[in-house]
């Protein structure tokens, strides 16, 4: 698949034209990083991105979309803003986010903030997987009106709830390759819709949104639930400690996060653990559930089940035929 896409520093220098042919590596200029497109099924397309710049840029694409295309994406990590012609420009920062947008006969760019690794996965629905859903009435309202012929331009951006972002993130990091791998592959992104569109779904229900200043305090209280995962800090200590309760620090995960302090606390040591396994490194998985914060081996080894499919000793042993 060719998709032309273009790169610039947003302090206005030139911009960089490139065609992605399934994949392209950028090692200069203002991104360095990859980009991956790939139809994981008739009228589904797979876009991945992920990498870091010195100096603020702007990515922009050069795709002509028919009427009735939509895009559900993920911004996993990084910061910056999405900006669609006929929108309000979306921003995100740190923390994964679901946006949602129409890119048909309009300018679509994203801005995004230098120095932080910016990781965006994203699907591109087009129309005749858009009818089919309609047709199967499994369309969210909020979709069906935004695709219709004639409908006012789509871009929003929300919190990306846990199962989405556990479904994101096996596909960015995909276990199998070959033939299992493209099951795999179309086996999330599936499982990635479904969650997203099960979100919009839900998109008009009434919300309780926090303060900037509020938010900020999660943030804080995410930085320092997740600097020593072997000995986390209790929820109660740990809303104490920025000057929110309990409740409230639990509302502010879900509205920055998409999931409680206790699942994302989970979720960050299986991680962990996830990448000391890719690493390679030699390490008994009693010695991994240790330093990740799991005191017995055997619940070490279930959440991890649950969390990516498979157990770590498999996760390992194939790692190591692999290299």
């Amino acid at each position: 698949m060719i998709s032309p896409w273009s790169f610039a520093e947003t302090t206005g220098s030139d911009a960089l034209s490139v065609e992605v042919i399934d994949r392209g590596d950028f090692t200069d200029g203002p991104f360095r990083g990859f980009m991956e497109c790939s139809e994981v099924r008739p009228g589904v397309v797979l876009y991945q991105l992920e990498g870091r710049a010195e100096t603020n840029f702007t990515l922009s694409s050069g795709l002509v979309a028919p009427d009735g295309t939509i895009v559900l994406g993920c911004m996993l990590s990084g910061a910056g803003m999405v900006v669609a012609e006929g929108n309000e420009d979306q921003s995100w920062r740190d923390e994964a986010r679901l946006f949602a947008l129409t890119p048909s006969r309009r300018r679509i760019s994203y801005q995004v903030q230098s120095q932080a690794l910016w990781r965006c996965l994203a699907l591109k629905l087009k129309p005749n997987v858009i009818e089919q859903l309609a047709t199967e009435d499994d369309l969210p309202e909020l979709v069906r009106t935004a695709v219709r012929p004639g409908a006012d331009p789509l871009s929003l951006m929300r919190s990306l709830a846990a199962p989405a972002v556990r479904a994101a993130e096996n596909l960015s990091r995909p276990l199998y390759a070959g033939r299992m791998g493209t099951l795999y592959r179309e086996a999330k992104a599936l499982e990635l819709l479904a969650h997203q569109l099960d979100a919009l779904r839900h998109d008009d229900l009434p919300r309780i949104e926090l303060s900037p200043r509020e938010l900020n305090r999660v943030r804080e209280a995410r930085d320092r639930l997740v600097a020593d995962l072997a000995q986390p800090p209790g929820l109660h200590d740990l809303a104490h400690s920025v000057g929110l309760s309990a409740k409230r620090l639990n509302l502010g995960f879900r509205q920055l996060f998409g999931t409680t302090v206790f699942d994302y606390l989970r979720d960050a040591r299986l991680d962990l653990a996830r990448q000391i396994l890719d690493a390679g490194i030699d390490v008994p998985l009693k010695q991994i559930a240790w330093r990740v914060g799991y005191t017995q081996s055997s619940n070490f080894i279930n959440a991890y089940r649950r969390r990516f499919g498979i157990p770590p000793g498999l996760h390992k042993r194939w790692r190591d035929e692999e290299n």
